[in-house]
């Protein structure tokens, strides 16, 4: 067995590593260095000299283990590339912001667009857990085993003739907010790798840590300040906005939490794989639910947002966590200067980073503190501080790991010298192996006198079939599974599809195993799948309605307080579910598909109480209100209208009464001026007006040629005047015809307004028609959010970018609605 060290040796950067074993060269990971200092890319000489690459294996997605992966790959077109299917997703997402990166900034790019997308149609997916060869003429098994450390993320096991090899990646063993902590059996290597970027150091107590930063913001928004917490945009950026949503939920902070950068994207794809994430998570995706945006949480879709943003208290989660670019340096450079504010750093910040400075900065006595960013150097007078949220193992993880493996040969690798020596003198006390401390350019010849002999599964058996495995016949793979493995194994996909001997597409049977009553997956491993037991399986069948505190359970996995629900109840003889929500209207609304769901699953009727939580409505108006005096709210039930008194001006009226609606279906009146939020224009000719259905008539022929049609039009009554009102897909649309509108005004005598309703039947309608003309197939139907105006989608399979901006554009343009 040979080592070959490219980078990521006595570093924490460029990870890439040639391990040649039974006459094959496997390149682990293959990185870039952040620094702007120090030539950011492997050594790839090293690799050519020493035979070049045959397969390539990766371990994660952040840039610094895939960032130089598009040029390795160009010169070796040939070596397939493996990594898990969240993996993939992150990566193609990063590799393509890296290109608009060296676009703005570099003179000469490393690779081009073509280079990543050739590369991209390199890799093949595979599961953790589950054992793949990837050479048809060498004995040579790899498996990826759960890491922890961000979604996908995966320590590697390669066995051979010639011994076998670990390289545990970058893990953590820490259970995060999105996802569980590394799941590695105790395998047997002769020679390991392992990441020793905390190898000298304990890291603190994660709740007490994240306690301690909700607290801290916590006063500097009662104080009137902001916080920007500077984050990566894979991982730690997901973990805070859980954080802060769990924060908020529960009443400890009272502030809007805004998400810039490529966290958006992120979020995205985060969503689009549920099986790497916590059961929690997944099982509200299913649903077809939203894990990170809500009322409280929100992306900044536009710049120009950002000047708004900061003009009140809030909080900003932004890429890039180190202050190296990203809008995170320009919420720096305007929120620095006021020692109000915040600057929350929660991660690693290599020593030449602006975030590394910012830190320094805080132990200097100076009070003319300067942080240079670009070209500019601010005045820091915020608050600094720095949080333990690492998603790295630290001395005590490393230690238990090498433990547990007991490998031959130990070499630590992705840490700073002083820590990696630290870290070794720590092994050598515990266990009688020989401790390595590699450089870049080293290279070892390890010769395995007795290779340790491994544990053997042995393979499953099959059924051999030779149709597609689908709803109609999984039931023959469930008796099959039960009747011959057990319920106890926990299987992959690639295992599921082995075991019904008939290979198909993994995303599709991943999809179909999710929406199963016969397979479950695994509550620490959302990836691996159990055969459900027969006798629960009869209990869901044959019971009928679900015993009633098993419902009443299930109520609060469906709908969570962020819903609204604030009360639930059951009318036993009668299998009645008694629901009560803040606002029932727009929860009817909004939450239509979840009670259907609801009910087929527990075979109890949903029930919805009418009356509105009149208590909410205060939580809404101070909401919305935060920086006004409200002296007065009253509730009128009868006209679903809600009339405060406030001290003062609001900026932004119309804005704020949309707004309210969208949370609780009613209507606001401020200081007693009921300006209507739907009208556009407002003639009243007395009896010059037309006849109403003579005006009718005039309006279909003024829209008959146009694009968008009113597809309802209504006479309504106010303070005694009747008015016209007309509800188009959704009022965004029906704003866009303000002239049109306007003309009309004159034409009839009758006020006019637009409706705030929305058509979400034909959104969905049009969504899926939409996705299906571009060639993309949607995983469930589109859901339509009010609160927002936007579709949520699940994409089966992969899609380009440039095909998404464009159904965003068309979808926009049709219903007036943007894609979350």
């Amino acid at each position: 067995m040979k080592l070959y060290f490219c980078g990521g040796a006595s570093e924490v950067g460029a990870s890439c590593y040639l391990v040649n074993i039974d006459g094959k060269n496997i390149l682990l990971d293959c990185g870039i260095r952040m620094s702007s200092s120090k030539d950011n890319l492997p050594d790839f000489q090293h690799i050519q000299e020493n035979g070049g690459v045959d397969v390539i294996v990766i371990s994660h997605a952040h840039m610094d283990h895939i960032g130089a992966l598009p040029i390795i790959s160009r010169i070796y077109p040939d070596a397939k590339i493996y990594m898990t299917h969240a993996a993939k997703d992150l990566t193609r997402v990063l590799l393509y912001d890296s290109l608009k990166i060296m676009e703005r900034e570099a003179e000469i790019p490393a690779y081009a667009e073509i280079h990543v997308r050739e590369m991209l149609n390199r890799i093949i997916c595979h599961t953790p857990g589950h054992t793949f060869s990837p050479f048809l003429d060498a004995d040579l098994k790899v498996t990826f085993y759960s890491a922890g450390h961000i979604a996908g993320a995966a320590s590697i096991y390669i066995v051979g003739t010639e011994g076998s090899f670990f390289y545990s990646g970058d893990f953590s063993r820490f259970r995060q907010n999105t996802i569980e902590g590394a799941s590695i059996p105790k395998l047997r290597p002769d020679v390991a790798f392992f990441e020793s970027t905390y190898g000298d150091k304990l890291h603190a107590n994660r709740e007490l840590e994240e306690s301690r930063l909700v607290e801290k913001i916590r006063d500097i928004l009662k104080n009137g300040g902001k916080v920007l917490i500077p984050a990566f945009a894979l991982g730690r950026a997901q973990e805070i906005i859980l954080i802060l949503k769990k924060a908020i939920n529960k009443g400890m902070i009272n502030s809007k939490v805004y998400v810039d950068g490529m966290v958006k994207d992120i979020c995205r794809i985060y969503k689009l794989n549920p099986n790497y994430l916590r059961q929690n998570l997944a099982k509200k995706i299913f649903k077809g639910g939203e894990i990170f945006f809500d009322d409280n949480v929100m992306p900044v879709d536009r710049p120009e947002m950002r000047e708004d943003i900061i003009k009140e208290p809030c909080v900003i989660v932004s890429s890039s966590g180190m202050l190296t670019g990203g809008p995170s340096q320009w919420y720096a450079e305007k929120l620095a200067g006021d020692e109000k504010n915040l600057i929350a750093i929660t991660g690693y910040q290599d020593e030449e980073s602006p975030g590394r400075r910012l830190l320094e900065l805080t132990d200097e006595k100076s009070e003319d503190k300067k942080l240079k960013l670009t070209d500019k150097e601010i005045p820091v007078k915020c608050a600094v501080d720095k949080f333990g949220l690492s998603a790295h193992a630290d001395m005590s993880e490393i230690l238990s790991l090498v433990n547990n493996l007991h490998p031959k040969k130990v070499f630590l690798v992705h840490g700073d010298p002083d820590t990696i020596n630290f870290l070794g003198k720590e092994i050598q006390k515990d266990i009688k192996s020989d401790v390595y401390v590699p450089f870049n350019g080293d290279a070892y010849d390890i010769d395995i006198d007795n290779p340790r002999k491994q544990l053997v599964r042995k393979p499953y058996p099959s059924m051999k079939m030779g149709e597609v495995l689908n709803e109609g016949n999984i039931e023959k793979l469930w008796r099959f599974v039960l009747d011959r493995i057990g319920a106890d194994a926990a299987l992959s996909v690639e295992d599921i599809a082995e075991i019904w001997g008939c290979m198909e597409n993994t995303d599709a049977l991943k999809d179909l195993l999710n929406n199963s009553v016969y397979f479950q997956p695994d509550k620490r491993r959302m990836f691996l799948y159990h055969a459900v037991l027969e006798e629960e399986l009869k209990k869901e069948k044959d019971e009928g309605p679900m015993e009633v505190n098993q419902m009443l359970s299930l109520v609060d996995e469906y709908f969570t307080r962020e819903s609204g629900l604030y009360k639930k109840g059951a009318r036993f003889d009668e299998k009645i579910a008694l629901l009560y929500f803040d606002f029932p209207d727009v929860a009817k609304y909004r939450y239509s598909h979840l009670f259907k769901e609801f009910e087929e699953r527990t075979g109890w009727k949903v029930e919805i109480n009418e009356n509105i939580n009149t208590s909410a409505i205060n939580d809404v108006i101070y909401k919305l209100l935060p920086n006004v005096s409200v002296n007065k709210v009253s509730y009128k039930g009868a006209d679903k209208l809600v009339s405060v008194k406030i001290d003062g001006e609001i900026e932004d009226i119309q804005e704020v009464k949309d707004k309210f609606y969208n949370e609780t279906g009613l209507k606001l009146i401020v200081n007693g001026k009921d300006a209507s939020v739907d009208t556009i224009g407002v003639v009243d000719k007395g009896s010059d007006k037309l006849e109403q259905n003579e005006a009718l008539t005039i309006i279909d022929e003024a829209f008959k040629d146009l694009p968008h049609k009113p597809y309802k039009k209504s006479i309504k009554t106010s303070n005694g005047i009747k008015y016209i009102e007309l509800t188009f897909i959704s009022k965004v649309v029906g704003e866009r015809y303000k002239e049109k509108i306007d003309e009309l005004i004159k034409k009839t005598g009758w006020t006019i307004v637009v409706g705030s309703g929305c058509n979400q039947i034909e959104v969905i309608n049009i969504a899926k028609r939409v996705f299906g003309e571009m060639g993309v197939k949607l995983k469930k139907n589109p859901s339509v959010y009010l609160d927002d105006m936007t579709v949520g989608i699940s994409i089966d399979g992969d899609a380009d970018d440039e095909i998404i901006k464009k159904i965003d554009d068309t979808l926009y343009d049709m219903t007036g609605l943007r894609l979350r």
